[in-house]
């Protein structure tokens, strides 16, 4: 969507993802919602590597691509080869729709709930409210029946001024989606922030460009302690079964 209108582009095949790829998260992590962070230098990377994690989470992600004409991707990836259903891409053009308006939540607010509402309620609502109208619309969109959704929150650099700086004002606006039931992915290009570690997994990409992604690497900075994947731990990311299918397939969908 943008601003509230539905997106229509054309979808192309999707390489399948499969349940047996989710090695990389803790197993809790499919079952509950969670957030996870993408930093690295190349965004057609980082998008792609965030797309890749978030199938991990849910095999059917949604996509919110923050776009700006004054900055040209550097390669593919899943929303420019048109792997995105239109029922799942939302686009917001230079922030539009993701400014955070505290003003009007107070009046929407008390113009659809009883004066006797349980305090419970009235935070839920209130915590809604304030969410930025995409996000509300991205909520309102995902089924969570089946299980937490997983959006992919691409390009989010361009945006990072719009959302709160440090990692504790950040926990607390990336609650609320929790509790809606969905899982945020947010693929940030260029320097970090310690904001970052608001998230509750923080991951590092080493690599310049796409056509080097075979020896780029991929670190973990925060969130898992064991294995293979613990913070500190270097990987490439041609040895993560669910990311080299997802290069793999751009690579092939672009030649």
């Amino acid at each position: 969507m943008i601003a509230g209108v539905r997106k229509e582009k054309p979808s192309r095949a999707v390489p399948a993802p499969s349940r047996n790829e989710n090695f990389l998260f803790p197993p809790d992590r499919g079952t509950h919602p969670t957030t996870v962070f993408v930093g690295g230098p190349s965004r057609s990377v980082v998008n792609s590597v965030a797309f890749a994690l978030a199938e991990m989470l849910d095999l059917t992600p949604y996509w919110l691509d923050v776009r700006n004409s004054s900055t040209i991707s550097d390669g593919p990836d899943p929303v420019s080869t048109g792997w995105i259903p239109p029922d799942r891409l939302f686009v917001s053009e230079s922030g539009h729709g993701l400014e955070q308006e505290t003003s009007r939540t107070d009046r929407a607010l008390w113009s659809i709930v009883r004066s006797d509402e349980p305090a419970e309620v009235l935070s839920h609502l209130t915590d809604f409210l304030r969410l930025p109208q995409l996000i509300q619309e991205i909520v309102s969109a995902s089924d969570p029946s089946s299980g937490p959704r997983a959006l992919v929150a691409s390009n989010s650099d361009r945006v990072a001024h719009l959302f709160p700086r440090t990692a504790d004002g950040l926990q607390r606006f990336l609650a609320t989606l929790a509790a809606a039931s969905l899982s945020i992915v947010a693929a940030h290009t260029g320097p970090t922030s310690p904001g970052r570690f608001g998230f509750a997994t923080v991951f590092r990409l080493e690599v310049e460009s796409p056509a080097a992604w075979m020896e780029g690497t991929l670190v973990c900075e925060q969130g898992i302690d064991r294995g293979p994947f613990a913070v500190g731990r270097s990987n490439r990311l041609s040895d993560v079964p669910g990311i080299a299918r997802v290069f793999t397939g751009l690579f092939a969908a672009n030649r």
